[in-house]
This record gives C-alpha cells, structure tokens and sequence, in this order.
C-alpha cells in the first residue's frame, strides 16, 4: 500500500512537471513577487485577538517535519512526549493540554475526537502555509470547543503552490520522510494540488539501555488532493485526504508476531480518511458581505494494543457551518451569524469493555463587531449548542481591542468554552503502565471553563531598529474538568472533579532586530496550575499540575546573510522544575509526604540552512547538550511486575539528533 500510494503521487507531481512551461506563459502576465518586512516576532497587531503568525520563514527554522515539531521556536507552546512507548506528543498553552485548545485546518475543526492520540504527527510540516496561534477564547463562529486558545492551520493552495515542490529529511536516530507536492493551474478559475508525504523510523534505538525501543519504529503515507474553483463571485475548494499509519514499540527485540506473554510490545494501526469543501458566495458590489458554507466528513479507525491489553476505536464525523457576513448602516457595525452542526459517531473496546455513543449537536450563533477605525474595536458574540447528550450549551464571548496611542495596543478578551471527554483515547498514554483504572463516581464527560486574558503590546524603535514587547495574562476558571489522577501510584484514576480547578498563566516576549538580518526572540512564561484530587479517604487536597513546569524562558536567535544565501537560527529552552506523581506503589497522596519534582533543564536547538538557485540544503542538531530523563521507565526490566511504568515521562526521551535534508522547488 505505501508503495502504491508513493507511485501514484510521483506519476501525478511528473505530469504537473510537464505542463510547467505552459504554466509559465500564464505567470509571466501576473505581478512578480514582492516583499514586506514586518514587525519581529511575527505578532498580527491587526487582528483582534492577541495572535501570532506563524510564517513559512519561522517554520523554516526549524526541521518541522509535522506540526508537533512546529512550535520548537515559540513560546507560548511547550510539546513533549506524552509517554516512553507510544511515540505520541502533546501540546500545552495557557497551561493546559491540547485538548483545550481548539485545532483547526483552515478553519475545520481537525484534531479531537480519535485523531486526538497521534494528530499532531500527522500533518508534515512541508504542506504548512502558515500557523495562526491566538490565546484565550475565538471568536463563535468557530464554535465552542476553545477553553485556552486556537491553532488555525492554513496549508499551502493549489493556485499558489509551487508547481513541483520535493523536501528530504533524514536524521541519526533511523528516521527519513520525503514529501513531495505538485500544483498545476487549468487556466485562471481551476487549479488542483498533490500532496503526498512518507516517512518511517527504521532504527532500533536504545539510548539508555533499559531494554525499551526510545522511539517506536513506525510507516506512515498520507495524501491530499485538493481543488480551487475561483471567479469574482464563487469561491470553491473541495479534497480529500487518506493517512495510513503502523507503529510498534516496548522491549528492542519486539516484532508484530511477538509473544505478548513474553515481550512487552506497543501497537497502533490506523487508517483515517478525510473530505472537505468549502463554498464562498461572494458579492463585488458589496464587498463586506459574504455567505459560506464549510463542510467536512472522517472516517478514523485504529487497532491498538498495550501487551495483552488491546483497544480498538472508530469514529465517523460530519460536519457544516453555514456563515453570513454583512453590515449595519456602514462598515463601522459589521455582523456575522450563522449555523453549525457536528455528528460523532464513536464505537470503543477496550480489554472487556466496549463502549459506544453518537453525539448530535446543531447550534446557532451571532457576532456583532462596532469599530471605532484606528481606536477600538468592540466584539461581542453568543452561541447556542444543542447536545443530545450533555443538554443546551451557551457560549457567550467578548474581545476587545484597543490602540491606545500610536505605539500601544489593549487587548482584552473573556469567554466560555466546553467539550465532551473522550476518556480513553485522550489519554492513551497512560495506558503503557500496569496500573489498574479505575474510574469514580458517575460519568460526566462534560467539561466546561471561563477564560479571561488581557494583552499588552508596545511596539517601538531602539536605534533605528524595529522592536516589540508584549506582556499577556490569562486566567482559566473550570466548571467542570475530567481529573486524570495518578497520585495513588498502583492506580490511574478518572473522576470528574470535585473541588476548583485552574490555570494562571503570564507571559513577557521580547523581539528585536539589532541590525540587517539579524533577529532576536527573548520570552518568559510562569505558569500556575492546581486542582483539587480525592484523597483515599475520600477528602480534597489541592496540587499542583504534574509534569508542568511553572518558569520556561526561551532565547531565539537567527542571522542571515545578504539575499538568504546562508541562515543560521539558534533556540535556547530552559525548563522549570516541576511536580511529578509519586510512583512508589504503596503511596497515597494524604498531604502528609513532600512533594516529588523533576529538576530543571536545558535544550538546545540549531540550524543552518545554505540556499541555491532552486533548491537548499540544511543541517540542524536538536538537543545539543545530550539531557534526558534518567529512567523515563520504571521497572524496565520486569515489564509484567506491578510496579511498571511508562507514563511518567517530564524530560526528553532522547539524547542529540542531528538530521539533514534537501528543499527542492520549480516555481
């Protein structure tokens, strides 16, 4: 199957290699390129929100080979491990898991749900336009699933793209990926793109000599063919996308037919097929109106097994979101409203048990937006969602922007946002570990938050050269939230919280150009975030979060030589130290016993990249200083005995990587 769908990808970027010189003809009549240096940093001082763009030039340096690995340079996202077996990343913003933040592909909704254990692996970094990354509550229109943030991906559109475009990558821990995308133009309405992306981890790697695979070795092969349909009134865009993925990790001598009595072994097959159309009415003659209807289906299935502990998961969406934009009298007083819908269908097993729900949720919203031109600007919103299950939500959210003086921007933004657990499939890392789950009381998978954050921007100029400053705070306030507690250490226990839950989270970032080319990024973030557990006894105790450390500082810094011929970008990270469970078997958490912490530590990342005619080369080295986490497995070498665990993962995994690879592009 890989090798066919790599076949097909390179006959149909071979044929839009052919009709390269026709292309040319046509672009010869267009408007060349032309470029706009911007503020550092990369901070939208338009948008409403308090967002960061997060360009082709930032991804780049960095390897980016997906979109886990795309947030290396930022500083308001952390990713890490979620466990030493799996392989799978999360995020964090604000604090809190990716979970709460609401992850969309050009505006559809992409990873929750199933996708939600290896999504962010998923998507290869070299189809990545650009990244929108706004904290706190978005906008309604969006829907209700943001409670800490949004990440809008926008991927690279066929009557823009390159018309071949090939990147290589390679590393010394056994992993190669090659991606490959074409573009060709019909004519000036209709274009089509191929996307097609494979990569595989071939290496056996042991770095620290417990027996267990650190990286699990894994294929896998996506492709996305997408379609542009333009005119001055219609805009349509339609695709498809199919991903097949196998993993397989645990002890180093494990193989798919391995006795699972025997050797401890990890496995995940999953196949995943997506479409998407969006259909944009617009208006010449009024142009601050417009009507589009966003629609998109997934079929998601994965077969995993922990040992002799197997899971099984499938889950069908669909989903729409029909847009109206117009104004009030004039373009001071704009509107958008609206009607979403989402079905998810889940069937689940899990060793005996099996689990099976259809979630329907139609909703209706409507947004105001009063501007006061280059002053203020005021957005207020509500929405209303109609769970079968969980009832009649309402979201209601507010932003505000504020140019203060020339050089000072307000942002001010406070909102509701809820979603619907999925218990298993959100947590699988913790299932590579032989604690029993256990979960108490009864099951309310709704989990429902405020969040209220205010931003402050200065932008000024130190010399002749352009600088900014920004200071943000954010507050989130649970309602209700699924407690995932590891605190008894022979048991993982799921329980909806019984007590207060919340995250606080302040953030200064620091960006500069001291001189031509050069760029300097400086940020710090201090994060606070408790909850309330259950006691055995069954009392309250508040805790800190685990595995989240409260201070991270980061340094970027990146030159370049006149036209970009050679670029060079450095990254510093250093990591607070933070709580971690107590893994004893016998401990209980009763308040009596110090907390456990992991200490603090650095990582270092760098890049250099050497840029030719049509194509580049680029070398980079990740984890310089060689840190990992000692024992990131407990009891390795008695995978079966009762004190076993690999979920406890607070540090890298890994020791230094470097890697390498080509860009190759015909534009």
């Amino acid at each position: 199957m890989y090798k066919l769908l790599i076949l097909l990808s390179f006959s149909t970027l071979l044929q839009a290699q052919q009709v390269m010189r026709k292309d040319s003809i046509e672009r010869d009549t267009e408007l060349k390129e032309f470029r706009v240096i911007a503020n550092p940093g990369q901070k939208d001082d338009n948008a409403i929100l308090a967002t960061e763009v997060m360009t082709i030039k930032t991804l780049g340096k960095a390897a980016c080979c997906n979109l886990s690995e795309s947030f290396e340079t930022n500083a308001s996202v952390s990713v890490s491990y979620a466990d030493a077996v799996t392989g799978s990343k999360q995020i964090q913003l604000l604090g809190l898991a990716g979970t709460y933040v609401q992850t969309n592909v050009e505006n559809v909704p992409s990873i929750r749900g199933l996708k939600s254990t290896f999504g962010l692996n998923y998507l290869p970094g070299t189809w990545i336009k650009s990244i929108d990354l706004a904290k706190g509550t978005i906008s309604v229109v969006n829907g209700y699933e943001s409670m800490t943030g949004a990440i809008n991906v926008e991927l690279a559109k066929p009557d823009t793209s390159e018309v071949y475009y090939l990147n290589t990558y390679t590393n010394s821990q056994g992993r190669f990926e090659m991606n490959q995308q074409g573009a060709h133009r019909f004519n000036s309405r209709l274009s089509t793109g191929v996307f097609a992306h494979y990569s595989q981890q071939a290496g056996r790697l042991d770095g620290n000599k417990d027996g267990f695979l650190d990286l699990p070795l894994f294929q896998l092969a996506n492709v996305l063919n997408r379609w542009k349909y333009a005119t001055d009134r219609w805009m349509i865009q339609w695709g498809a996308n199919y991903l097949l993925e196998d993993r397989l990790g645990g002890q180093n001598a494990i193989q798919n037919n391995s006795d699972p009595f025997q050797l401890y072994g990890f496995g995940s097959k999953t196949e995943r097929l997506e479409t998407f159309a969006k259909i944009a009415r617009l208006y010449p003659e009024k142009p601050y109106q417009g009507l589009a209807l966003i629609l998109s289906t997934a079929n998601h299935a994965n077969d995993s097994y922990f040992s002799i502990k197997k899971y099984q998961g499938r889950e069908q969406s669909i989903y729409g979101n029909l847009i109206f934009q117009s104004i009030i009298d004039n373009t001071n007083h704009t509107v958008k409203t609206g009607a979403s819908f989402l079905l998810d269908s889940y069937q689940e097993s899990y060793i005996d048990s099996a689990f099976a729900r259809t979630e329907i949720v139609p909703g209706i919203y409507g947004e105001y937006t009063w501007t006061i031109p280059n002053k203020l600007t005021l957005v207020v919103g509500q929405r209303v969602d109609f769970h079968n299950q969980l009832g009649t939500q309402w979201v209601p959210r507010l932003h505000v922007k504020w140019d203060m003086a020339t050089d000072w921007i307000l942002r001010l933004s406070a909102g509701k946002g809820w979603r619907r657990v999925n218990p298993l499939a959100e947590n699988m890392g913790f299932l590579v570990s032989n604690r029993s789950l256990r979960v108490l009381g009864s099951l309310n998978p709704l989990e429902s938050s405020w969040n209220y954050g205010m931003t402050l921007t200065k932008n000024m100029t130190i010399g002749s050269r352009k600088a900014n400053l920004v200071l943000d705070f954010f507050q989130t306030d649970f309602i209700h939230q699924w407690i995932v507690d590891m605190e008894a250490g022979s048991t993982l226990r799921m329980y909806s919280s019984p007590g207060k839950s919340f995250s606080t989270s302040i953030q200064g970032e620091f960006n500069y150009s001291p001189f031509k080319r050069f760029e300097m990024k400086v940020a710090y973030r201090y994060q606070d975030v408790q909850a309330d557990y259950l006691r055995i006894d069954g009392g309250l105790i508040r805790l800190s979060k685990p595995y989240l450390n409260k201070d991270r500082i980061l340094v970027n810094l990146a030159y370049a030589t006149p036209y970009e011929i050679w670029k060079y970008d450095v990254t510093w990270q250093w990591n607070g130290s933070r709580r971690i469970p107590d893994h004893k078997l016998a401990h209980l958490h009763t308040g009596a016993i110090q907390e456990v912490t992991a200490p603090p530590f650095s990582t270092v990342y760098g890049q250099v990249t050497r840029q030719f005619k049509k194509w580049e080369l680029y070398v980079g080295v990740e984890n310089l200083f060689n840190f990992t986490q000692e024992n990131p497995i407990f009891v390795a070498k008695d995978p079966f005995a009762a004190g076993f665990d690999a979920s406890m993962v607070w540090g890298p995994i890994t020791g230094t990587m470097v890697y390498t690879g080509i860009r190759f592009k015909i534009n």
